[in-house]
Order: structure tokens, then C-alpha cells, then sequence
């Protein structure tokens, strides 16, 4: 008999939203589950666990899906139109990378590891080495 994997609850973060109108702060949670996931994949059409496919997320189109989708387990009241409403240039880079490392766990972190083992002790630039 194998022992039981014990997981923990899916990992998410906070979004504090504060509309500097005189309306109350919200608090949006984002969590990535294989449900949040399908709901996006099948309105995006893209296939998010194939990190290639992350160049070709539209601003206006496709990263408020990501997430509004990421919204559903926490905030499912929240619609996509209000996503819209909220999202910005400035919020869209933030919150990118934050999804990002909730999707792919450890990829950044070994992707920069690769980057500075191919790169020579004399090499300051940052470049990769030949």
C-alpha cells in the first residue's frame, strides 16, 4: 500500500482595488485551479500550460479572461466586464507575473538558474556565453 500525497489548498493571491473614487476598497482572490484553467483555455482558445503560447496573449482581448478566470473559485460574481473595467497597462505587468509563477511553479526560478550557469564569470552583461 502506498502512503496517501497530502496537497495543500491551491495557492492564490489577493488583488486590492482601490477605484480612488470614494467607493469602498474591494478585495479580489485569484486561484488557478484545472477549472479556472478550462474556463479560460476554452474562451481564450489558448492553450495556457504551453508557456510558448503566453506570447501571444492579447492585452485587450485575452489577459482580462486570465483574469476574470482566475477570479472564479474566490469571486465568481465578478463578471468579465468589470475585469475590464479595472485593468490597466500598469496592473496588467504586475499581475502577469504573478500569474505566471501561480501557473508554473519554479519555471522563472530555473529558467534565470540556466541563465546564470551559461553565463561566464567574466561575462557582466548577463549575456550567454558561447
Amino acid at each position: 500500500m502506498s502512503d496517501p500525497i497530502t496537497i495543500r489548498t491551491t495557492p492564490h493571491f489577493s488583488l486590492v482595488i482601490d477605484a480612488e473614487d470614494g467607493t469602498p476598497v474591494k478585495t479580489w482572490k485569484l486561484c488557478y485551479t484545472y477549472k479556472a484553467i478550462a474556463k479560460i483555455e476554452e474562451t481564450t482558445g489558448i492553450d495556457l500550460k504551453k508557456i510558448e503560447d503566453w506570447k501571444d496573449i492579447s492585452s485587450g482581448k485575452h489577459f482580462p479572461v486570465i483574469v476574470w478566470g482566475g477570479l472564479d473559485k474566490f469571486n465568481p460574481e465578478v463578471s468579465l466586464d468589470d475585469v475590464r473595467d479595472i485593468l490597466n497597462p500598469e496592473a496588467q505587468r504586475l499581475l502577469s507575473d504573478e500569474i505566471f509563477n501561480l501557473m508554473f511553479p519554479g519555471v522563472k526560478e530555473a529558467y534565470e538558474k540556466s541563465l546564470q550557469e551559461n553565463t561566464s564569470p567574466n561575462d557582466q552583461t548577463g549575456k550567454q556565453s558561447i
